[in-house]
């Protein structure tokens, strides 16, 4: 909606240009036939409302222009309380129209004959002299709506720039900057004062080729009044196809370190306490771990498949002077080969085909003053352990296609369910780089190895699954857990929590059963279990039959009791309590 109040000046210096140059009274109103603008005797009538306006009203209603010669008697003055008394000799009205609306009326009064031949004997070059001054009106006003849009646009672009956690610079297609956000000053140490140019903000000339080229372009940027480096992505602005600018987003390296930091260290922290186990070995294993945990020495943890070795690896870190840093974990077996080199150390721009503009930083920059956890090293192919062998023996790191060597300051932690030492015989794994990382070795028994912790190992998933899937399990019967602790457990720790899932998914309330368990752990130890190897009782009755057998061949039942290691008395009530039926006499 368009206002003429918004303009109050402009109608003003109209109203007082039309009235000098027709040397007759002006008012001008607004919609709600309020005068903005008027001259003589209207002047000092500003602001108010034209409680008499009839005329006014109509040419507001209906769009059309009005001239009246006898005011007081016309019929649109019947309303008028004035009606036959007026004091005007006569009147001229034309409505303002902006687009469909009508804003306004420009109205003409003549109070003496001179002025009402004035307005009679030119009435058609009159009215098209006001339908300009009207247009003259009306372009200003929306201009300064237009004007008010942009301004309201602006500052509510630059709003959403300053709540952005990333520096923002807009810039023309001179490389001035035009717009930034209050983080962009600050990183770039922009003065408010001036009206900065890009090359004197940023190293631009990576970037700008790339903007020059309609191409985006990310990477690591040097600036030019910090000393740090800042990563940019940059935006072409394209106008039919034409380069007009862009847009350039900065980040300050430290802090997207933070936030893989955050990422991988602040959601997953992993404490001793966190692994399960009261076995011996495992306790022994636990102990050594926390005791080196603190060092700076390079670890390698060897165990199967599913023991949990990143696990430990994790509180490794967590109980070390690093913990505040970043735990960066990479799979050398899962990530294909012609990509892991770059993953570890990171590649320059052009380095290679489809090598992001910029470059990239990799996993070993990523943990630097943290933790690198070298995940399947066994896996890793020989010409990138000569690079790791580097990065250990140099602590500096080299990026794919870079002539720069990058200092680093990180812990290696290296895994693997291979036997290295085979490796090394066989040529597959470097004797240099074995000895480099088997500095401190800590082996993961398998779950077999220590089949005592499987009861603890059990409650805790059961807990753990019955929370994530919200099934209510109010637990699990002495026999499953039997049979869960005879099973090998091939898989080893990892198996047992997918088990203990699957019989708390499967569960249809109350205790876990035997009959619940995978059809896998059934089909090797059920047969055992009906067979009494898992059941004491039958255990001891197929003793009792067995060396009643062998005295029925050999002797009495004194020497089968002497076999059993019981007395007499003790072989014949357990007789009758299994109810051993006998076929043949014994003496």
């Amino acid at each position: 909606m368009y206002h003429l109040n918004d303009i109050q000046s402009t109608v003003q210096q109209t109203a007082d240009a039309i009235a000098a140059a027709l040397k007759i009274e002006v008012e001008i109103a607004d919609a709600d036939l309020i005068r903005v603008a008027g001259t003589g005797k209207y002047k000092s009538r500003l602001g108010s409302p034209m409680n008499d306006g009839f005329v006014y009203r109509h040419v507001m209603k209906t769009g059309v222009s009005v001239i009246i010669d006898n005011p007081g008697h016309n019929e649109l003055c019947q309303p008028c309380p004035s009606r036959g008394k007026c004091l005007e000799y006569a009147e001229v009205a034309i409505p303002i129209r902006a687009d469909d609306q009508i804003i306004g009326v420009i109205g003409l009064v003549s109070f003496n004959e001179e002025q009402t031949k004035r307005l009679m004997d030119n009435k058609q070059s009159l009215l098209l002299f006001l339908e300009k001054m009207a247009e003259l009106l009306v372009g200003k006003v929306v201009e300064n709506q237009q004007t008010h849009e942009s301004e309201l646009l602006s500052s509510q672009l630059l709003t959403v720039l300053n709540l952005l956690h990333d520096g923002i610079l807009l810039i023309n297609a001179q490389q001035q900057v035009t717009h930034y956000n209050t983080l962009a000053a600050k990183l770039m140490d922009i003065d408010e004062k001036q009206e900065p140019v890009l090359y004197q903000l940023l190293d631009d000339k990576r970037l700008w080729f790339a903007v020059e080229r309609g191409e985006p372009f990310s990477g690591p940027i040097q600036g030019k009044r910090v000393a740090t480096q800042l990563y940019c992505d940059v935006v072409p602005i394209k106008n039919n196809g034409v380069i007009e600018g862009a847009v350039i987003s900065v980040k300050d390296i430290k802090q997207i370190k933070k936030l893989v930091k955050e990422a991988t260290v602040s959601e997953i922290e992993t404490h001793f306490s966190q692994i399960i186990g009261d076995s011996p070995k495992m306790k022994a294993l636990k102990a050594m771990a926390l005791h080196v945990a603190p060092s700076q020495a390079t670890l390698l943890i060897q165990g199967e498949s599913g023991t949990g070795k990143e696990l430990l690896a994790r509180a490794i870190h967590q109980s070390s002077k690093r913990k505040g840093h970043a735990f960066i974990a990479i799979n050398c077996g899962a990530i294909p080969e012609n990509l892991l080199e770059s993953e570890l150390f990171g590649y320059e721009e052009g380095s290679f085909t489809g090598a992001r503009r910029g470059g990239k930083l990799g996993k070993f920059e990523l943990a630097h003053n943290g933790t690198i956890f070298l995940d399947e090293i066994g896996d890793m192919p020989l010409h990138l352990q000569v690079k790791i062998l580097r990065v250990l023996q140099e602590r500096r790191v080299e990026r794919v296609g870079g002539t720069r060597s990058i200092p680093l300051d990180v812990r290696i932690l290296a895994a693997t369910h291979r036997d290295l030492d085979a490796l090394v015989k066989t040529g597959e794994f470097r004797e240099d780089l074995f000895y480099r990382l088997n500095v401190i070795p800590l082996t993961i028994p398998p779950l077999r190895d220590r089949l005592e912790d499987v009861p603890v190992l059990v409650q805790f998933y059961l807990d753990y699954y019955a929370t994530v899937t919200d099934r209510s399990v109010s637990g699990i019967t002495q026999e499953t857990i039997d049979i869960l602790a005879a099973y090998p457990w091939p898989g080893n720790v990892r198996e047992l929590g997918n088990v203990v899932e699957y019989c708390v998914t499967m569960v249809a309330g109350g205790e876990i059963t035997a009959d619940i368990l995978p059809q896998r752990i059934k089909s090797v130890l059920i047969p055992q279990a009906q067979n009494s190897s898992l059941n004491l009782k039958l255990l001891e009755r197929e003793a009792i039959m067995k060396a009643l057998t062998l005295v029925d061949i050999e002797g009495h039942k004194d020497d089968a009791a002497k076999l059993l290691g019981i007395s007499r008395a003790t072989l014949y009530r357990k007789i009758k309590d299994y109810q051993i039926g006998e076929t043949k006499t014994f003496s």
